[in-house]
């Protein structure tokens, strides 16, 4: 029972710093299952089936009254199940930590250009490249696969990225993150749970933590508005960065 607590807890709090930011509540729950005593390939199966639970909450929210272009968020979707596929079948052999400093340096480097770029999300802006609408989808394998393992700053990357080859602002970004996370974290719960690694108890715990994270921190950030959101993404953000880079 004190398992299942902490459990909750944490993926309530995780989760509603991440649905406030994009930052991944990974960051905060999976060090949180591992101290606990769960094993890893559980805590990332945990963490993964849970966000598909909290992500299309927090996608609608977001959305609920803005024009969803379906077309980009359905093939951003499929690109990025193909890196996810292979994300779970490397899991377990690939040098996390390396990639964990890598994206940690990634995510510090938007933080800072975030802080002095004054306006950066906060207003949609119309873009006309084709170019890097074509790019930002082949991104997505990237992220699809990283999003498999880990995903913390996932949703950061995908603010930046989208900026600029969308012209989303922050609450256009998050929304379709969520929504385009949804696919990829079912994905991944799905080959996890195949393999053997689920736990009922656990799992329940973490999804009905996170699902009050997710609605409370979704419904609080898009009524504060773009600026609440900003200042929340630096933050958590350079934190994130941070931690990452330094394996702490």
């Amino acid at each position: 029972m004190e398992i299942l607590i902490i459990v909750f807890f944490s993926s309530l709090v995780a989760t509603l710093l991440s649905a406030m930011s994009g930052g991944g509540s990974s960051i905060v729950s999976l060090p949180i299952f591992l101290w606990a005593g769960i094993p890893l390939p559980l805590s990332i199966a945990a963490h993964k089936l849970c966000a598909a639970f909290w992500t299309p909450i927090s996608a609608y929210n977001y959305l609920k009254d803005r024009k969803i272009n379906w077309r980009f968020l359905l093939i951003f979707a499929a690109f990025g199940l193909i890196g996810s596929y292979f994300g779970v079948q490397f899991v377990l052999t690939i040098n996390q930590e390396l990639l964990k400093r890598i994206i940690g340096t990634i995510i510090f480097v938007f933080v800072i250009y975030t802080y002095f770029k004054k306006d950066f999300g906060l207003k949609e802006k119309q873009i006309k490249s084709k170019f890097r609408a074509v790019i930002s989808y082949l991104v997505a394998i990237i992220m699809g696969f990283y999003e498999s393992i880990i995903g913390s700053g996932n949703g950061i990357a995908f603010t930046a990225l989208t900026y600029y080859t969308r012209g989303f602002d922050f609450i256009d970004a998050l929304g379709y993150y969520f929504g385009i996370a949804f696919f990829w974290v079912t994905f991944a719960a799905i080959l996890y749970v195949q393999k053997g690694y689920y736990d009922f108890g656990i799992m329940g715990a973490a999804i009905i933590g996170s699902i009050i994270g997710s609605y409370c921190g979704s419904k609080y950030a898009k009524y504060k508005g773009n600026k609440f959101i900003k200042l929340t993404f630096i933050t958590i953000g350079a934190v994130l960065g941070l931690k990452l880079i330094l394996n702490i």
